[in-house]
């Protein structure tokens, strides 16, 4: 994962997944990443703590998280911004319903999620420089006591980077190790501090905070964000005097 500070358009992230699709579905379907099974495990494991409700995986990639929780009958509505990414994932099945919409827009319009939701899940998915927008449209259609989850890279993972332990651009070169991609792909690294800032201006309220480790490093492989919207308490009207 190389370091440089690209100056990424608005609709290049999604281009160049559009066109790491195929290498990307192949290197998640086919396993190749030890990392990303204890990743994805976490994810799992932390929807699964309590009843769901209906559930938006939103930023759902190839499906397989989408997959995995229909098949133990959760009602899952899985959203992406990359048109061959959910081609892709409607070829796989699955008793879905998917939708081909970017975070821009959803941000515009939260009526572009499809509903309303007892879970909510980012899994490696906000990659945008700006990401409020999308993050207040996800308190919009989220259920009273309702949970958004987000995994994203461990900032720990940028101690020791060229690029150093800052907010900035950095760029994807391999699906999987071993597995070039023939576009890099830009992603936004937050520290974090700015997690936690974009969280309070999207009116969102952090319960808890996972660090799933490497068994065999001890070291952080995601960092997992549980997050509310604050309890809208009705105001109180003025006493007769």
């Amino acid at each position: 994962m190389s370091s440089p500070d690209p100056v990424a358009e608005e609709h290049a992230p999604l281009e160049a997944w559009d066109d790491a699709a195929d290498a990307w579905a192949a290197a998640v379907r086919g396993g190749t990443d030890p990392r990303r099974a204890l990743t994805d495990r976490a994810i799992l494991d932390l929807v699964r703590q309590v009843p769901t409700g209906p559930v938006l995986d939103l930023g759902c990639g190839e499906g397989w998280l989408a997959r995995e929780l229909a098949s133990r009958r959760h009602e899952v509505t899985a959203l992406d911004g990359s048109a061959r990414m959910i081609a892709l994932a409607e070829a796989a099945g699955g008793k879905i319903e998917y939708g081909h919409t970017p975070f821009a827009e959803a941000g515009e319009n939260p009526r572009k999620l499809r509903g309303a939701y007892g879970t909510i899940i980012f899994n490696f998915s906000l990659l945008d420089a700006r990401i409020t927008p999308v993050l207040a449209a996800a308190g919009a259609v989220l259920f009273p006591y309702g949970r958004i989850l987000i995994q994203a890279a461990h900032p720990a993972a940028m101690i020791g980077d060229a690029s150093g332990y800052r907010d900035g651009w950095r760029m994807m070169e391999e699906a999987a190790p071993g597995v070039k991609l023939i576009r890099p792909i830009p992603w936004y690294f937050r520290t974090f501090t700015t997690w936690v800032l974009e969280l309070r201006r999207a009116g969102l309220l952090l319960v808890e905070t996972y660090e799933p480790l490497d068994p065999e490093t001890g070291r952080p492989v995601s960092l997992l964000l549980h997050v509310t919207i604050p309890e809208r308490r009705p105001k109180r009207s003025a006493e007769p005097r």
